[in-house]
């Protein structure tokens, strides 16, 4: 996992003649559904800001979103070839890594699939759900028997499966048996009671020509190869979180759109989108295409639906809207860091102290940063409202930095 190692100003110049209200970071995000949010997402740097106000009205730029993105995700594309769209010159050179990386990131969805022949149990999956621009695909299929007698399987030769990979056309891009040699097997092969098959190989994200394969969503195959009624499972592999648009542009200056915000953390967090229509009013203005990612985000919280139970697909997204569905990824994938323990001393004043007994029982001491939000028992409170004895978790910027992120629970 790539870290980021940069000098944290986020937060840190504070108006001295307004600052924010107690409880909160900055001073106009107070009882916003994604007020904790955008505290988190501050306290880790995801989205730096100097100053008292983090403006959670305003609108996000694909490329902002996509450099948001990929400090949450902890990934950089440095060192990749550059997406090939008509408009990379109007990219940014501070968001460049950043976008390279989120057009090439993949996600596994679903995870698994399984598919069941009387007491045979067929499993296709991947060894995680999201996958850096360079990672290897570990792919695994499975075929366990169950039942009490044996199974046996005809072949025409010693290629007993497949793996292959497809594009949305139905084109093939890559294909494990390509260039391999097989004998001919002429008995049929038993699998015993209780016992299983298991086929591993790993995809380097790679066409047949060693090339890349272009963002997209592709269709990850396994196949038995018996001579009759051979068993396929497939899952779908999206290669890019931010999409290219079809005229080959990436639009880094365009603002990102709820619908489109949905898409993103779905696929980037790996999580499987939900077959059907989702049940909001103006379902009928989300692109068909994103419907099932949308359905997932609502359901999972990412994205927020109005008490109208409208979805508004196309209108921009907030900053707010981004730092909760920001929020919602890092917890889905365990990006945060908190530090745990039992609160020993705390002493207020320039700077500020908290003293801790950890886990293993041992005493550490952190500055908490002058901007800061605290919460005891799921209230919002003033730092010096926390008592000796309470449990604590919190968050503060890399291995050493100044806390800005305080969860109490009284003993």
């Amino acid at each position: 996992m790539n870290r980021f190692v940069h000098t944290w100003v986020l937060l840190m110049v504070i108006a001295l003649v307004a600052a924010p209200a107690w409880g909160a970071i900055f001073s106009d995000i107070q009882g916003l559904p994604a007020q904790r949010a955008i505290e988190r997402i501050a306290a880790k740097g995801i989205i730096r800001v100097s100053g008292e106000r983090f403006n959670p009205g305003a609108n996000v730029m694909r490329a902002d979103f996509a450099v948001f993105l990929a400090r949450a995700l902890g990934i950089s594309g440095q060192g990749l070839p550059a997406p090939e769209v008509k408009d990379w010159a109007e990219v940014p050179r501070e968001a460049q890594s950043a976008v390279t990386a989120m057009a090439s990131m993949g996600s596994a969805t679903p995870q698994k699939v399984e598919a069941r022949k009387s007491a045979l149990v067929f499993t296709l999956q991947t060894d995680k759900p999201t996958y850096g621009p360079s990672d290897m695909v570990e792919l695994t299929f499975t075929i366990a028997n169950t039942g009490s007698s044996d199974a046996k399987f005809e072949f025409a030769n010693s290629q007993l499966y497949d793996f292959i990979i497809k594009d949305t056309q139905g084109t093939e891009v890559a294909r494990w048996s390509l260039g391999r040699a097989f004998l001919p097997l002429t008995e049929p092969l038993t699998l015993a009671a209780g016992a299983k098959f298991e086929y591993k190989t790993r995809w380097r994200q790679l066409d047949q020509n060693d090339e890349p394969v272009p963002p997209g969503r592709y269709e990850i195959t396994a196949i038995q190869t018996t001579k009759s009624n051979p068993t396929v499972l497939s899952l779908a592999f999206h290669r890019g979180v931010l999409v290219v648009f079809p005229d080959n542009t990436f639009r880094p200056k365009a603002e990102i759109t709820r619908a489109e915000l949905a898409a993103a953390i779905v696929k980037a967090a790996g999580l499987s989108e939900t077959p059907g229509t989702p049940n909001v009013t103006d379902a009928a203005e989300i692109p068909v295409s994103l419907r099932g990612a949308v359905a997932t985000a609502i359901e999972k919280r990412i994205v927020l639906v109005g008490a109208d139970r409208a979805f508004r697909p196309t209108r921009t997204a907030t900053r707010a809207d981004v730092a909760l569905a920001l929020d919602a990824l890092m917890e889905t994938q365990k990006r945060y860091d908190f530090s745990k323990g039992t609160l020993k001393d705390l002493r207020v004043g320039s700077p500020t102290i908290i003293q801790i007994e950890d886990e293993q029982k041992a005493l550490r001491t952190f500055r908490v940063a002058r901007a800061h939000a605290v919460y005891r028992n799921n209230v919002a409170v003033e730092l010096k409202d926390i008592k000796v004895g309470d449990q604590l978790q919190f968050l503060k910027a890399g291995d050493v930095g100044d806390v800005a992120y305080i969860e109490a629970t009284a003993r």
